[in-house]
This record gives C-alpha cells, structure tokens and sequence, in this order.
C-alpha cells in the first residue's frame, strides 16, 4: 500500500488528538496531586481554576487582536468575521502568532494563581469538608456568571478564541504536530517540577501537613503558608491547562453544561490520581494513561457499534453510560486498591547508592562518609 501525503496527515491527526488531551488531562491532574495527594487540600472547584484561565484567555486575547487590526462592530454579533480575520492574519505573521500565545498563557497562569490566593482565605478558616464544598459550589456559581454576563463572553452561544498555535503550525506546514509539542512541552515541565517538589523538604512538609496539622505546627510549620503557596501554584498550572485547552480546541461554550463541566475536569482529575496513587506523579502518569485508554476504548467502540444500528446498553442512551462508568471505578477502586496502582512510598532524600553507602559504614562502625570524602565521627555533647 502507497501513502500520499494526505494519508499521512491524517494518520497524524488522529494520533495528536489522544496525545494532547493526555498532556492537558496530566497537567490538571498533577495539580490535583499537589493539592489532595501531597497537602490534603479537597479542591473540589478545580474546574473554577481551568475556566479562569480559559476564560480570561480567550476573551482578552480576542479583545487584544480586535483591537489590534481595527475590527468595528459588535465583537460577538460579528464574531466569526472577526475571527476569519485574525485567524489569517496569525497566518501570515508568525510572530505575532507567538507573542499571542505567550500573552494567553501568562493571562490564563496570572488568573488561575490569582484566584488561588483568593481561595487560599477560605482554606485557612475551614475544615477540609467544608473546604471542598466551599470550592465546588464557587466553581458552579462562576459557570452560571460566565453564561449570564453577555459581555465576558458572548453568553449562552460562547465564543472561538484566536488560535494561535495552530496556525504558527500552519506556517511551518504541521499545525497538529505543533500544538502537540507545545502542550508536551507543558507537561513534561509540570510534571519535573512537581517530581522535584514531592522529592524536597517541602513535599515532606506538606504530607506532615496533610497527615497531622497539630504536629506540623509544633515542629513550627506555617500551615496557612503552605496551603496559600500550593493554592497559587497549582492554581496557576491549572489556568494554563485551560489555556492549552483552547489550543487544542478554541470553542468554548459557558456554563454548568458546556465546555469546562465539573464531572470533565474536577471529578475526572479526582478519579486519575485515585487511580494511580495519590502523592505519587508516577502514580499520575500511569494514571491518567489508563483512564484515557479505557475511556478513549469505550467510546470508540460504542460510537462504532450504534453507527451499525446496535446500542449495547438497551434503553439506557450510551453518552450516560461514561458517568456511570467514572463511578464504578472510582468504587472499584477504592474497595479492591486504595492506594492506587502505583502506592505512595517515602521520599528518598538521597540516591540510593549513597543511602547504601552511609548504611554500610554505619554497620561496619566506620562513621559516616561525608561529601567531601573524610570520615565524620560524632561529636561528643557539650
């Protein structure tokens, strides 16, 4: 068999399109790993923090390039126009294609960080219940305000966000290969950076946190600094999720049941790091590969099956069987495995070799070899 190269371009299309929901999905749930896993924060609204940074993205930068090439008219009556117009334009001009992309992602980052410190007030005063509740319901409320308030974005019909990234690959002849390096881009930073931080002293600390709060502050821990910092933190990942959801589809459409649903991407998140192992990014990793594979399976399959006339499931509408599927695994899995496919395992502070190393020259009653070489012999107390 000969392939041309529109074989080609859409055996890349379908291949790019699992992997960058596999980045995106990575990056929200290793936020909810920071959070629920290492400091045992319930944000339950991480919907809220993926929305704002989409959002405001979206709606600033088309703001921004409506401005920028002098578009009159109603932005939203008028608004396929004016996209049609700024998407040719980021055609043809690469580097406002990329200062595009930055300004969304440094937008989409402040907003999420920003209403991370905003929850972080709540989080000092409230019990974890509470807490989760609290989130959850801000979230939904924000939903509701996004589809009611016709100038943020165009209410109930939602908006198309400039698309920056895929047409810079136009230029370059690979729009989908080049949203998906970007969005692996992201992910493979986020995730070495919350490997460093559960490798550090700091990731110790925020599990004594979450396994006993009295102790961590007799040990002089400023719990309500650690749970502020990682809300900002994660918040601000998560704002760039949202961002990186609009490179890999620039539609979005407000409310509790449009693009950004708390079952997609505040249960799901949930169900991946229970799944691979709370407190472990390996865990994560796995995690979120399984679920995507189960799932991506599903759905190929049911949607082959009723194109031939054939439903499965009798009455019951085959788009419901996914939410009832989410739970039973989230069931599934806490009877059988709660600790995940991948269990949490203490921090290891040092490489393994030098860990064995210091064992075996205590066992030997040679003292301890420091980094420099020379033995170290304790010191008697003063």
């Amino acid at each position: 068999m000969v392939f041309d190269l529109s074989s080609l371009s859409f055996i890349v299309t379908i291949l790019t399109l699992p992997a960058e929901l596999f980045c995106i999905f990575l990056i929200i749930s290793l936020t909810v790993n920071l959070e629920f896993g290492y400091a045992g924060i319930p944000n339950f609204g991480k919907v809220l923090f993926v929305a704002m940074g989409a959002y405001f993205a979206a709606s600033l930068s088309y703001r921004l390039m409506v401005y920028v090439l002098s578009l009159k008219g109603d932005i939203f009556g008028l608004q396929a126009i004016f996209i049609s117009t700024i998407d040719n334009h980021l055609t043809v001009d690469p580097v406002a294609a990329v200062e595009l992309a930055v300004f969304m992602v440094v937008v989409g980052a402040v907003m999420g960080g920003l209403f991370g410190f905003l929850s972080s007030y709540p989080a000092i005063r409230l019990r974890e219940d509470y807490l989760g509740m609290l989130l959850l319901a801000a979230g939904e409320f924000f939903n509701y305000f996004s589809q009611a308030y016709y100038p943020f974005l165009g209410g109930a019909l939602g908006m198309t966000a400039p698309d920056p990234i895929y047409y810079l690959g136009t230029i370059i002849g690979q729009p989908d290969l080049t949203v998906l390096g970007v969005l692996a881009l992201f992910a493979v930073l986020v995730y070495l950076y919350s490997e460093r931080v559960g490798r550090s002293p700091l990731g110790r600390t925020l599990r004594a946190m979450r396994d006993n709060e009295v102790a961590s502050e007799a040990m002089g821990k400023d719990n309500i600094a650690l749970r502020r910092n990682v809300l900002i933190v994660s918040g601000a990942f998560a704002g760039i999720a949202g961002v990186l959801w609009l490179f890999y589809t620039p539609y979005i459409e407000p409310g509790t049941i449009g693009t950004f649903t708390r079952q997609t991407f505040t249960f799901i998140p949930f169900v991946i790091v229970i799944l691979g192992g709370a407190a472990n990014n390996r865990g994560v990793l796995l995690g979120t590969f399984v679920y995507l594979l189960i799932f991506n399976a599903f759905t190929q399959g049911t949607t082959y099956l009723v194109g031939r006339g054939i439903n499965p499931f009798g009455v019951i509408d085959p788009t419901r069987i996914e939410t009832m599927l989410i739970g039973v695994i989230l069931l599934v899995i806490l009877l059988r495995r709660p600790t995940g496919l991948i269990p949490e395992k203490p921090t290891l502070t040092m490489a393994k070799a030098r860990l064995k190393e210091i064992a075996d020259s205590v066992k030997a009653g040679k003292g301890v070899v420091g980094d420099t070489g020379q033995k170290q012999e304790p010191q008697p107390a003063k």
